[in-house]
């Protein structure tokens, strides 16, 4: 991945993480808030329900007072017990009834006519009198209308004891409003909060306003199951949210576009300024040692750009010694390979005329002499005119090749070349490796060297190809083996250090071929001796993926 693709996907990532985190922060906040304002509301709504429950105590236990009192028993005189009784506001109206029912006095906020009309009436199916005379206790009915009217009102009973014995029930009629029951209810109505109480699906407390979006509770009346509503408006909350979430959106876009300007910067200041490098390296790959990259962001880049010039002046006056010597070495190479050749030639043919014309034995003996050095000479220019023929078009890499074939066509060309010899192989089809064109040349080379240094009047080199696994690693391997008197020690050195010097030096070049052909190959030259007598050349080379054997 290219250092700006791998700096855009950080940038992206940069990006993500913190929209995610302005966006966790956003939604926590707003989770937060909302559990805040419910906490509120839960626990506004649950004191409400607890005030009007004590409130309601209250009244049971005003009620319950004056039933306990002594003179509550003496029903001659209730006219003037009930005008001490309704000296509490509250209580709208208030009736003295007896055990048996019957209605004994009735006073408050009633006409004549009504109370005239109530008093001596029987009252003994009323719930809440069988209730107060069956249990004794004091009870609440539920809330019932005002006839007339929209508000509701409820009736609190207690019963009236003599002796220990209900005689009689005192009863209060009280109006369910702000003043009896409700006086919370009106002072927490806020324009942001309401407060709604119901009774069975009678509203007992209509809230003034309602609200679009709120946040709400409900608690229950313990002593009357009344149900206590309590709204909170979500408008103001919302807008704080929004004030919230744009706040924090234009502090994301500033922080971006501090990270863009950073990264702009970044960009250009060092990865520009690398792939500007790059393109110079480039240049000079291709030979354009006059190109300098215009590296200008910071002092260590203009070192970089003056490192880069000095490497492409050294290396520009490098290619230009280098073709200066490259054609000192054609030159040389062609004047005297060709002059080498034909005089030598020339040598032979006069050594071998004298050798047939002269009757002296030692004359002869040394013309043969200089007859056989110089042809073989003339075979070490072929022989380096070959080589230079199957080098000079190779391709930049290795290819497949099939290397069953290659050693096979090897040994049927030097055993035509060399009839005397025996040349044998075993090369089993289908055996493919990776290697240069020169390859025929460095297989063909090592069977004619096992057959022209081997000392025996009839030669036997053996050539097999086989595949081997060594360290995990499979190889398809080349074998030459002869007879002979084997491979000079120091022939080998030369191989392995890759030069020659003064004190080794190898005395042909076949084996550099096929040094130069196996490294160029990506493979892997080595030498052992031959039993009983002879040395062993083994080749091993890359094999070739079953998708490549077409192009072989």
């Amino acid at each position: 991945m290219k250092a700006r693709t791998r700096f855009a996907v950080l940038m992206l990532v940069v990006t993500l993480v913190l929209g995610g985190v302005v966006y966790g922060q956003l939604e926590l906040a707003k989770d937060r808030s909302v559990e805040r304002m419910q906490e509120n509301v839960d626990q506004t709504a649950a004191r409400t329900a607890e005030q009007i429950d004590a409130q309601i105590g209250h009244e049971k236990n005003y009620v319950g007072f004056y039933a306990s009192r002594p003179d509550a028993s003496n029903f001659s005189r209730s006219d003037e017990f009930l005008r001490r009784f309704l000296s509490n506001p509250h209580v709208h109206a208030g009736k003295v009834i007896a055990s048996n029912g019957t209605v004994v006095a009735f006073r408050g906020n009633v006409t004549k006519e009504a109370r005239r009309d109530t008093i001596g009436e029987d009252f003994g199916d009323r719930s809440y009198v069988r209730r107060t005379t069956r249990t004794g206790e004091i009870s609440v009915t539920d809330p019932e209308r005002v006839s007339g009217t929209d508000r509701y009102a409820v009736i609190i009973s207690a019963p009236i004891f003599e002796d220990g014995e209900i005689v009689g029930v005192l009863v209060a009629d009280l109006p369910v409003n702000e003043f009896t029951f409700l006086p919370m209810a009106q002072s927490l109505e806020t324009e942001r909060r309401t407060v709604s109480v119901t009774a069975d699906g009678r509203v007992l407390h209509d809230p003034a306003r309602a609200f679009t979006d709120a946040v709400a509770s409900t608690a229950t009346v313990e002593s009357t199951g009344w149900t206590v509503r309590v709204s909170r408006d979500r408008s103001a909350l919302d807008a704080r949210l929004r004030e919230m979430a744009v706040v924090q959106i234009a502090s994301l876009a500033l922080v971006l576009s501090l990270i863009v300007a950073m990264a702009v910067w970044e960009y250009n200041a060092n990865i520009r300024q690398a792939e500007k490098l790059l393109d110079g390296f480039r240049a000079l790959r291709n030979g354009d040692y006059d190109y300098t990259p215009n590296l200008s962001s910071g002092e260590e880049w203009h070192q970089i750009r003056e490192g880069f010039e000095e490497l492409a002046t050294a290396l520009s006056d490098r290619e230009a010694e280098l073709e200066e010597s490259q054609q000192r070495l054609q030159v040389f190479n062609r004047v005297l390979r060709h002059n080498l050749r034909n005089d030598l030639t020339v040598v032979v043919n006069y050594a071998e005329f004298v050798a047939e014309q002269s009757d002296d034995p030692a004359i002869c003996d040394a013309a043969e002499k200089i007859a056989s050095h110089g042809w073989d000479l003339v075979h070490t220019s072929e022989k380096a005119s070959r080589i230079e023929n199957s080098m000079r078009d190779e391709e930049p890499g290795p290819t497949p090749v099939d290397v069953s074939a290659v050693a096979t066509e090897a040994a049927a060309e030097v055993r035509s070349s060399f009839p005397d010899a025996d040349v044998s192989t075993d090369c089993p089809d289908g055996l493919y490796g990776r290697a240069i064109p020169a390859f025929p040349a460095a297989v063909e080379n090592l069977c004619e060297n096992g057959v022209e240094h081997n000392d025996n009047a009839e030669p036997t080199v053996s050539v097999s190809v086989d595949t081997v696994v060594e360290d995990g690693e499979e190889w398809i391997r080349i074998a030459v083996a002869d007879d002979g008197p084997g491979i000079p020690a120091h022939e080998r050195t030369v191989l392995t250090e890759g030069e020659e010097t003064d004190l080794e030096h190898g005395s042909g070049l076949g084996l550099w071929l096929v040094h130069w052909v196996v490294e160029r190959s990506g493979g892997r030259l080595s030498f052992t001796e031959n039993e009983p007598r002879g040395s062993i050349v083994r080749i091993d080379l890359r094999p070739v993926e079953h998708g490549d054997y077409g192009r072989a």
